[in-house]
């Protein structure tokens, strides 16, 4: 997409706030990629289905994206339009819980649950997450996972906003409906119950500690999904690739399930320490490991 074209959508879309170029390094969490041509960024779920209806009408491909965290973009130009969720704010409550949309962190949703005095969050806690990315990939820690608290989530499919039971979302360890189709996700109600201010803060602080382990700098978090019976950084630690560097990437020392872009990585240079890590793993433990990361393109 050049530059006419870019010009040219800025004006047929002038009531969204845009950016352009949308530079993936300066927003994504692993610091690496090229750029989208455009990102748009809608301010509530009745714009962002508006935005997304008229780019399916127009036949421009998209990304739907919210804090860039658990994905690796590509090096180079993207030919995809950004829907940033990011701005698509706002929390409202409802009789056992809380409709949350999108675009809402994890840090701003725990701190409006401690403001109503409601737990069943607290796993959240620390996660660089906006709900909607935590909607896709059923984020989570310790056995509590997003999925757990979910009564209805409520996306775009097809061009038409539907709203979708726990039981529809297909909810399963890192898994979730949305990986398998065109869904862009506005927001969820989530279940929760009253408690007190002591015992919010302490699983608070339960799942801050469990999270003070993991390394520090540019990543994705986790890279891979833990196998059945099995944990991904110990079959990698175990397979001698602790501290593997490729370029500007680099396995961690402290948590060999993260790949840390510590001195201007390439996509491409992760991805390779990636294919590194699958093959060496299988040689070893004949164990397939799957990605729990995102591939943009």
């Amino acid at each position: 997409m050049d530059v006419l074209d870019v010009l040219s959508l800025q004006k047929k879309y002038p009531e969204y706030a845009a950016e352009s170029p949308f530079d993936f390094a300066k927003h994504a969490s692993i610091g690496c990629g090229g750029c989208a041509p455009i990102a748009f960024y809608p301010k509530s779920a009745e714009e962002t289905a508006g935005l997304v209806r008229r780019l399916k009408e127009d036949g421009i491909s998209y990304h739907a994206l919210g804090n860039l965290t658990n994905v690796l973009p590509p090096d180079g130009q993207s030919s995809r339009v950004v829907v940033s969720m990011k701005k698509c704010k706002g929390i409202i409550e409802k009789k056992g819980g809380l409709y949350v949309a999108a675009g809402v962190s994890a840090g701003e949703l725990l701190a409006a649950c401690k403001k109503r005095r409601l737990t069943g969050a607290e796993f959240l806690e620390g996660i660089p997450c906006t709900l909607g990315g935590a909607l896709y990939m059923n984020a989570g820690v310790g056995g509590a996972y997003i999925g757990d608290i979910v009564e209805d989530v409520t996306a775009i499919f097809e061009g038409k906003t539907v709203v979708l039971t726990n039981a529809d979302c297909a909810y399963a360890y890192k898994s979730s409906v949305f990986m398998n189709g065109e869904f862009v996700i506005l927001g969820a109600t989530l279940r929760l119950r009253q408690s007190d201010e002591a015992e919010i803060e302490s699983r608070r602080a339960y799942y801050a500690a469990r999270r003070a382990h993991l390394p520090k700098g540019r990543s994705m978090g986790c890279v891979f999904k833990n196998p059945e019976n099995a944990v991904a950084g110990k079959l990698i630690e175990g397979a001698g690739l602790k501290g593997l560097r490729l370029g500007g990437a680099t396995i961690s020392l402290t948590h060999a399930n993260f790949i840390l872009n510590d001195k201007g990585a390439t996509a491409a240079e992760i991805k390779a320490i990636i294919d590194i890590v699958k093959n060496a793993v299988f040689a070893q433990y004949k164990i397939r490991l799957k990605e729990e990361i995102v591939y943009l393109d």
